[in-house]
């Protein structure tokens, strides 16, 4: 499988050196001769170009690019790059995401390509400005730091575009429980080069029946079993969550994806689960820890949100109902599905979010962290479904974003939480995790409401609301901060 997270942003240096004909001093260019000849400027330009690519390699975030070579281009006082300089640059030109250039390239727009520059002169701002305005892609930075956060969200725009979904679907138009779901691929295909195989959710069974639960499958489950601090579940039954994990992601090599959803109403109704013994909630949860955005209920608004929290932070992301607590109260009302809902173990003296799904994942502190502790639980009041639980209030007052795309998926509402307090529930979507929203928990869920956001939550330990600003603006979605 080709992991999206996995691609890097292809960077080609070129150092331009402006050569003079001849030694002359004037309204632009002072020295003594000795340093104004044609010989002497050429000497000390190549000695830089050679200075300046260890400093790239010293320097440039080379886990989220590739530095290709880079290249020497010489012109003088007549402005003009040749057409020489250029053949330097054009058989590797289709392979470049950025050209990074320390000066002027006169003529380099003709390539087609973005261009950067590392400058804290006047330059790049006159450049920049003029690469944008004829429709050119341009960025400029200060410094490496500031060009690293470029890279961070080049790299992204490019992961989204290599990013396939696999969707396993009833194939309405929408998955009965998330009216708010991004329904138009086609446009999500256009935007940001996302594609897709959706296919009936019922061909997963084939190929369900042609994963046994061999020696190799049940001591992937004992392995589970083994590395939990509580299990909940008997290794018969988390053997057929693992059958469909196996299953979904032959589906996925199949296909050529490396993402994934499927609905939850309309795969229950189908009674599969019910007939081979499993739920998707830890599919999902094992998709996410190995770097694959994976959401619940065909929802693809919350997905893009995943999608894009994970691959710019390289942490895991939960997703999950948003459900108020009302202050000093421990009833939940659902008009509907009642006997659904667990009623919170404790109060708060203010209103608070609780989220709750059976899709928590070990890897919220990053991908090179240590992965969190968890237990092993099982989804339904016969024993089987089984799913982790992690205590996402591991820390107290864990800072967190919650996240979500709208339906079109062109803009994406954003807020900050402090966790308070984590419970485990014995059956359904569990782990129930409780924050503290910035603004407030009830004026959030209005504003998403009122936005045509819809309901499920992406959430990523930190606060990283500056830094998805910053993607938006690269990769061609607005951001609404909630605060």
């Amino acid at each position: 499988m080709k992991y999206a997270m996995d691609v890097k942003v292809n960077v080609r240096p070129i150092f331009s050196n402006l050569v003079h004909s001849d030694w002359w001093e004037g309204p632009c260019r002072v020295g003594v001769q000795e340093e104004g000849t044609p010989e002497y400027e050429r000497r000390v330009g190549k000695e830089q170009f050679k200075i300046w690519k260890e400093e790239l390699e010293s320097n440039l975030d080379l886990t989220r690019c590739h530095l290709m070579d880079p290249v020497y281009l010489e012109f003088d006082e007549s402005f003009v790059v040749r057409d020489s300089e250029f053949d330097k640059l054009i058989p590797q030109n289709h392979e470049v995401d950025l050209y990074l250039i320390t000066y002027r390239v006169p003529g380099i727009e003709r390539l087609g390509k973005p261009i950067s520059m590392i400058n804290l002169g006047p330059t790049p701002i006159d450049l920049v400005g003029f690469y944008r305005d004829i429709g050119l892609e341009a960025y400029m930075a200060h410094d490496y730091e500031e060009y690293n956060r470029l890279l961070v969200n080049l790299q992204v725009r490019k992961a989204v575009a290599n990013t396939k979904i696999l969707i396993l679907s009833n194939t309405e138009q929408t998955p009965a429980s998330v009216n708010t779901s991004c329904c138009d691929l086609t446009k999500l295909f256009m935007r940001y080069g996302i594609r897709n195989n959706r296919i009936d959710f019922h061909q997963i069974e084939k190929y369900f029946l042609d994963t046994p639960v061999d020696a190799k499958l049940e001591k992937e489950a004992e392995e589970l079993l083994a590395g939990a601090k509580k299990t909940d579940i008997t290794k018969e039954y988390l053997c057929q969550d693992l059958r469909y994990f196996h299953a979904v992601r032959k589906m996925m090599e199949r296909y050529d994806c490396n993402a994934f959803t499927t609905p939850c109403k309309e795969l229950c109704a189908s009674r599969l689960p019910q007939r081979y013994k499993f739920v998707p909630c830890m599919t999902h949860s094992l998709n996410k820890d190995d770097r694959i955005p994976s959401a619940c209920e065909e929802d693809l608004a919350v997905w893009m949100a995943m999608m894009m929290m994970m691959y710019l932070t390289r942490q895991s992301v939960y997703m999950g109902n948003p459900v108020l607590v009302l202050a000093g109260s421990r009833t939940l009302e659902q008009l509907g599905m009642p006997k659904l809902l667990t009623q919170p173990g404790q109060t708060f003296d203010h209103d608070v979010l609780e989220i709750h799904h059976a899709v928590p994942v070990r890897r919220m502190r990053g991908y090179d962290a240590e992965p969190q502790d968890y237990e092993m639980a099982h989804f339904t009041t016969q024993g089987w479904g089984g799913h982790y639980h992690v205590n996402m209030a591991e820390e107290e007052g864990q800072i967190v974003t919650f996240g979500r795309f709208n339906r079109q998926g062109t803009r994406m509402m954003v807020a900050v939480g402090h966790t308070l307090g984590c419970e485990f529930r014995p059956v359904y979507c569990s782990p129930a995790v409780y924050y503290e929203v910035e603004g407030g928990a009830r004026q959030f869920r209005q504003a998403l409401a009122k936005g045509g956001y819809g309901h499920h939550q992406a959430i990523v330990y930190g606060n990283h609301v500056q830094e998805l600003i910053e993607l938006g603006e690269v990769v061609g979605f607005e951001v609404e901060y909630f605060h």
